[in-house]
């Protein structure tokens, strides 16, 4: 099987048991996941950031002012107090063009999350049909041992009577040995997979069988994958990003409005204390009109900047139609493994059937029996491998094709 690797953060230990709905609903809980939950709410927040910073802004400003000499044009002390209302009324298309940017980049934070869903979901499901895969494997190694005890323990009585020879015996317990090793081989794999599911998922699971990934009979490429469409959005978001750096080379205009109140204290009666109210009304324009081409040279960087990421989106989807297609042939070659071991399994029990009968009479040697009976076992094991690479194959398949896998899970 094909196996896409991703490095998921190690979260707290518990044991837990479940079907492989149930371990997709725990993987989606692990920090990896929740990263990307965080980037995504880390998004939202700047875009509404942005929307308010926009919106009009009031602001607050006072004094005191203590003199060391008082004259009639400077008092003693004076007191300021005021409020100004201020909003920008044009900046170029700035405002357009940030709003504009930060709502592509919530959206392509929320696919990034749903791809980051949908590749863990991969993993899980291929650790899954992986770790039944061996498991079958050791049960017929298990089964292969018991048939081989079987035939020693009748060969040590032959051989107490003379009716078989040592080193048919030798053979025998030879393979015994092998498959002790066979054995320990895969109970090592079943406990690596069981630590590769542990932290997916963040807990110790007990896999139960009986899932399946459903899969539309005739799968076509409707959608694009999940993380083509956050990586089209971020695109989007450095093309908006040009726009603003052009807003430099137009004009700004604002608008405040300013309440002020002030009193002046003076010590010496000749001067006299006053109060007095202003309000201003305040239309300003700035426009730059020359910067030695610093906006010209990031209007540059900017569109520069954006054919890079157009060019990196162009190689991806590239790339994702020949992954689309590959995944399809690994899926169509999934299917034909699963006739073809059918067909393997009947033949080699049908072997195996014959073989052992002629061994038992003293027709054909161990040596025969052996390779039919390994033919066997792995026969059964090859069958229940490429039935579960098939379920895998279609988890695959619908990850390049952009649907939800866990919503696939029966």
């Amino acid at each position: 099987m094909k196996k896409i690797s991703l490095l998921i953060a190690l979260p707290l230990f518990s044991f837990a048991s479940g079907n492989l709905s149930e371990l997709l609903n725990l993987a989606e809980q692990n920090d990896y996941v929740q990263s990307s939950r965080y980037q995504l709410e880390s998004a939202q927040e700047k875009a509404y950031s942005v929307k308010s910073g926009y919106l009009p802004s009031l602001s607050l400003g006072a004094n005191q002012t203590f003199n060391k000499e008082e004259n009639m044009f400077t008092p003693e002390k004076s007191r300021t107090g005021s409020a100004t209302l201020s909003f920008t009324l044009y900046d170029g298309g700035k405002r357009e063009a940030q709003f504009s940017q930060q709502n592509a980049l919530v959206k392509s934070a929320t696919f990034a999350l749903a791809s980051v869903q949908n590749n863990v979901s991969l993993n899980v499901i291929y650790a899954y049909f992986n770790y039944l895969s061996t498991k079958e494997s050791l049960k017929a190694t298990e089964q292969k041992k018991e048939q081989l005890l079987a035939e020693r323990y009748r060969l040590e009585k032959f051989l107490s009577v003379g009716a078989a020879t040592e080193d048919e015996l030798q053979k025998i317990i030879s393979s015994v040995e092998q498959s002790n090793v066979d054995i320990l081989t895969l109970q090592n794999t079943l406990n690596n997979i069981s630590n590769t599911l542990e932290y997916l998922t963040g807990k110790r699971v007990e896999v139960e069988e009986g899932s399946r990934v459903w899969l539309q009979e005739e799968p076509k490429m409707d959608g694009k994958r999940l993380d083509i469409l956050a990586l089209e959005e971020s695109v989007k978001s450095t093309q908006e990003e040009t726009n603003i750096a052009k807003s430099a080379h137009l004009p700004t205009f604002k608008l405040e409005d300013t309440y002020s109140r002030f009193k002046n204290d003076y010590a010496n009666n000749a001067g006299e204390s006053d109060k007095e109210n202003q309000n201003s009304i305040v239309l300003s324009m700035q426009w730059k009109l020359f910067d030695f081409g610093s906006t010209s040279a990031s209007v540059q960087a900017a569109q520069k900047n954006y054919l890079a990421k157009s060019s990196e989106l162009a190689y991806e989807k590239h790339k994702a139609k020949a992954s689309y297609l590959s995944a399809y042939n690994s899926y169509q070659t999934a299917l034909a493994k699963i006739e073809a071991n059918k067909a393997k399994l009947h033949a080699s029990e049908m072997t195996y059937a014959l073989v052992k009968k002629k061994f038992q009479q003293g027709i054909v040697n161990n040596v025969t029996y052996l390779d039919a009976l390994s033919e066997r076992f792995n026969a059964q094991a090859q069958l229940q491998t490429a039935l579960h690479e098939v379920e895998y194959q279609k988890a695959v398949l619908l990850y390049e094709m952009g649907e939800e896998i866990k919503g696939a899970i029966q």
